[in-house]
């Protein structure tokens, strides 16, 4: 009884000072936290990305509004949304069909813009009601709002990323701006 306990203790002793195995055992338990920072940063980026993607696409086409000649065209809302969309996928593929929206509305002065705080987003989830296309006419003033639905690409970083509901985070450009006095 005693010699089986030595023989134990000897094989633990000798199970301690191995060191075979001991990068691989290393391997594992710095894997998982590599690849969740990886992906976490590339979601990160892919994020602001698109997010900077959807502001120069806003800016362009807000302009054409600014200046009049979406007005003086008679361009519609849904040639401004493709004029967005074709903006936005220059520098990234975006879908969209069914995840941009589009909101130009005019107002009086600058604090009503400001003092109209009811959002989209409502009990976690997007609610793209009331969205309509007011241009204005020539020294209004004009707010455009884009929404775009942004599905998080990573599931463990759901939680951290999404703002809404789904596994989706909703990415908004806004242009507030006076039309010029176009004639």
């Amino acid at each position: 009884m005693f010699t089986r306990a030595l023989l134990k203790m000897k094989s633990l002793r000798r199970f301690g000072r191995a060191r075979r195995g001991s990068a691989a055992i290393e391997f594992a338990m710095v894997i998982l936290p590599f690849f969740l920072l990886t992906f976490g940063l590339a979601e990160v980026a892919m994020i602001g990305f698109a997010q900077t993607s959807l502001d120069f696409a806003v800016s362009e086409t807000a302009r054409q509004i600014r200046t009049g000649r979406a007005q003086m065209g008679g361009v519609s809302q849904g040639e401004i949304r493709t004029q967005l969309c074709s903006q936005l996928n220059s520098f990234i593929v975006m879908t969209c069909d069914a995840n941009l929206f589009l909101d130009v509305d005019r107002f009086n002065s600058f604090v009503d813009a400001n003092n109209n705080n009811e959002g989209p987003i409502q009990d976690n989830q997007f609610q793209p009601v009331g969205m309509g296309y007011t241009p204005g006419a020539p020294s209004d003033i004009v707010v455009v709002r884009a929404y775009y639905r942004w599905r998080i690409m990573t599931p463990l970083l759901e939680p951290v990323f999404q703002n809404v509901g789904g596994g989706q985070r909703i990415l908004v450009s806004t242009m507030m701006f006076r039309n010029e006095p176009y004639q």
